[in-house]
């Protein structure tokens, strides 16, 4: 059976237990450990009391490291820490608007003032548990080594081992009234410039938001907008250009167009109507929704020298099969990648062309991604032959009408 820690409710899991379970109960066991030694809680006070409960093998309040008091507590209020015989550090930061009290047992309580921090043990000695204040001496020792003491500032320097004097411990500069100090991660040159070595970042914005910096591992340069909002450029003109700022990459112009470039060339522009390339588009899908005005179109199309089984017909790679073989049977079509390509409402044509020998076979079952479908003819009836020595081109229009629902409209011309 298993058991639990006394300080931190831990699962002591026995030989034999948590079969098919024991992750679970072990990831547990990490997370309050996890919050025992760095977790920060915030805990929201009512009322006058408040019990802070370390509970056995669950995630609970009394785990945490760090204690921020908040809510609305009606006045001075009282903190029992529970179990009374679990050993407990706390680091506490008291913003409740009220006095907070910390106890356990019937020996001595901390009281943490509104505003005020300090670091608590509670001793565990059960019915009689105590709770002191290990950072009561913090001030004594605050003043005797003057810290706090402006007419004592020089004993203060020495006390801490400093041979600067306030002045130059106050200048505002990277660097110590104008010399560099080798010391120093950041420094500035001689010609005011500051240097920020490898895997050292410059921060700007109270959380660190925007990061600059340089990597050792990659030698790549990082600029990285990490906070919640963006990273915004500005500029009346914009170039991105090469390292030695002979060659431009990019320009953006206020009011103007954005210019992108290979090689110093420009091969694609923004302009009032739309955008303009020069040289040849390369895509993988292309929507228009608007007019289409096209000088010249070059349909890609597969060979193929099989002459019998089903015509698998992929849609999204080409538009033509061409079978340059005679032809030793009839043969089933199947158009496949059409109901995960095609909206409802759109349509693909695709043509096949069949080679004939002194028999003429023909196409007689026909499939959209593998389910059978019953075109409607040109003409108003399904061929019934081939082309004896010819070639025989089958067009196929596939309308989408439904998901998985389609109206095939088929046409057969003969080649001799």
């Amino acid at each position: 059976m298993a058991t639990y820690t006394t300080n931190g409710g831990i699962k002591k899991i026995a030989t034999g237990d948590e079969s098919g379970t024991w992750g679970t109960s072990t990831n547990t066991n990490f997370d309050i450990i996890d919050r025992i030694t760095n977790g920060v809680g915030s805990i929201t006070l009512t009322g006058t009391t408040h019990t802070l409960t370390t509970s056995d093998g669950t995630l609970s309040d009394g785990m945490f490291k760090v204690l921020v008091l908040g809510g609305s507590p009606s006045g001075t209020n009282t903190i029992t820490v529970a179990p009374n015989d679990a050993q407990k550090l706390y680091f506490i930061k008291n913003g409740s608007g009220q006095d907070a009290v910390i106890s356990q047992g019937s020996g001595a309580n901390v009281t943490v003032g509104n505003g005020d921090s300090a670091i608590v043990y509670c001793d565990g000695a059960g019915a009689g548990a105590a709770v002191a204040d290990i950072s009561s001496d913090f001030g004594a020792l605050d003043a005797s080594n003057n810290l706090s003491d402006l007419a004592s500032a020089t004993t203060a320097l020495t006390n801490l081992g400093l041979t600067a004097t306030a002045t130059e411990l106050n200048y505002n500069d990277i660097n110590t009234l104008g010399t560099n100090q080798a010391s120093k991660v950041v420094t500035t040159d001689a010609s005011g410039n500051t240097k920020f070595p490898d895997n050292y970042n410059a921060y700007f914005g109270d959380s660190a938001d925007l990061q600059i910096y340089h990597s050792s591992s990659d030698n790549n340069t990082y600029i990285i907008e990490g906070g919640s909002g963006s990273l915004v450029i500005a500029a009346d003109q914009l170039y991105v250009q090469n390292a030695a700022r002979s060659e431009t990459k990019a320009l953006f112009t206020t009011d103007g167009g954005v210019s992108l470039r290979y090689n110093d060339v420009e091969k694609f522009q923004t302009t009032s109507t739309g955008i303009d390339v020069t040289g040849t588009a390369v895509t993988d899908g292309v929507t228009v929704d608007g007019t289409l005005d096209i000088e010249e179109v070059y349909e890609k199309f597969d060979t193929s020298t099989s002459t019998t089984g089903t015509i698998g017909f992929v849609t999204d790679s080409y538009g033509i099969r061409y079978f340059t073989a005679n032809q030793t049977a009839n043969r089933t079509i199947n158009f496949t990648n059409v109901n995960s390509n095609l909206a409802i409402g759109q349509s693909v044509t695709c043509s096949v062309l069949l080679t004939q020998g002194g028999t003429a076979y023909y196409l007689n079952a026909y499939q959209v991604d593998g389910s059978t479908v019953t075109p409607k003819w040109s003409g108003g009836s399904a061929p019934t032959e081939g082309n004896a020595s010819g070639i025989d081109v089958y067009t196929f229009t596939i309308i989408k009408t439904a998901d998985a629902t389609f109206t095939v409209l088929a046409s057969q011309t003969q080649y001799a």
